[in-house]
């Protein structure tokens, strides 16, 4: 019995060093696991984040970042499947929890407003012209119909006053305006440049006059409700990449001539037609948000959703607090 006392302290205190040695080893497994970010294109509206991985904030912030290109169904799917993390479509992450109640929401914006610009035959001069003639996009649905519409009708061009036509990838579409086989196509940077060279007009910007946001980042509700620190962390990280790319023009060439392999012309011109649309401090406004909730809702989603039902814009503003933005 002696012994049995004189044992007990002992394997209570064993006992306390294993569940600390565990405790210390989970958090340490916390810390390493390697986050997925997936994105939608290698492209400028994705830019802050390629910016906030190769200049080190992830690391920075704690957390070793995977970048994966992923179309959007499948992204949206990871999100859901805990394969991927986070996922840069902002408006699709929207519209799929308006239309069938996922549980994703959006948490961070970079393009606020669509970057985008109406590219036209040498004898279109207006946007006013281009009533009655026929804009060829990449395909005739989706968000791309819906910014061509609103645009055109911001210029008194109703919706059936002009004609949408699939007309395939950006260079096919280019080169179908230049031969009269469609009057004008919707393109973003740097295709402007690539235009000019053609010899075809560059008349206005979507962001102009279209407030809707496109690109940004959006993760499952249940990772907000578990571990609210990581996406805090996700997104001082984000936002010190669209800081970056806000504020430090020459430096941001720079990096997209890099990243995206682009001669310093193009890399100039791009980064001066996306700035407009990039989010000021990672937010959409509530009219862009209801603006996705409108097309949301032409596709079948419940017209009792609103903004706070699909995004979660709590997190970032501990984040904005993090980089003194609040």
């Amino acid at each position: 019995m002696r012994n049995s006392a004189h044992c007990r302290p002992r394997l209570v205190r064993a006992l306390a060093i294993g569940l600390i040695l565990l405790s210390a080893t989970a958090s340490l497994d916390a810390q390493d696991k390697k986050l997925v970010i997936g994105y939608t294109a290698r492209d400028l509206n994705n830019f802050p984040l390629f910016a906030a991985h190769a200049r080190g904030y992830f690391k920075d912030a704690g957390k070793d970042v995977e970048l994966v290109q992923i179309r959007s169904n499948i992204g949206l799917s990871g999100l859901l499947g805990g394969s991927v993390d986070y996922y840069t479509s902002f408006s699709s992450a929207v519209t799929l929890a308006a239309q069938q109640g996922s549980p994703i929401v959006g948490i961070f914006s970079m393009i606020e407003r669509p970057s985008l610009y109406m590219v036209t035959r040498p004898d279109i001069r207006s946007m006013s012209e281009l009533k009655g003639k026929t804009i060829g996009l990449g395909s005739v649905g989706g968000i791309t119909v819906t910014i061509t519409r609103r645009m055109l009708a911001t210029y008194g061009i109703n919706a059936n006053d002009f004609t949408i036509v699939s007309s395939g990838d950006l260079p096919v579409r280019l080169a179908a305006v230049k031969s009269g086989a469609i009057h004008a196509t919707l393109a973003g940077p740097p295709a402007p440049v690539q235009a000019k060279e053609l010899g075809l007009n560059v008349l206005a910007s979507a962001a102009d006059t279209v407030d809707f946001p496109l690109a940004g980042l959006s993760t499952a509700v249940v990772k907000i409700r578990s571990n609210r620190a990581e996406v805090v962390a996700v997104l001082t990280a984000m936002l010190r990449g669209l800081l970056f790319v806000r504020s430090q023009r020459s430096e941001a060439i720079g990096l997209i001539q890099k990243v995206f392999r682009m001669e310093r012309e193009l890399a100039e011109a791009g980064y001066d037609q996306t700035l407009p649309a990039y989010s000021k401090d990672g937010t959409a406004s509530v009219r862009g948000i209801e603006s996705v909730l409108e097309v949301a809702r032409q596709g079948g989603a419940a017209k009792s959703v609103g903004v706070n039902d699909v995004v979660d814009f709590a997190p970032l503003r501990d984040a904005q607090v993090a980089v003194k933005l609040r």
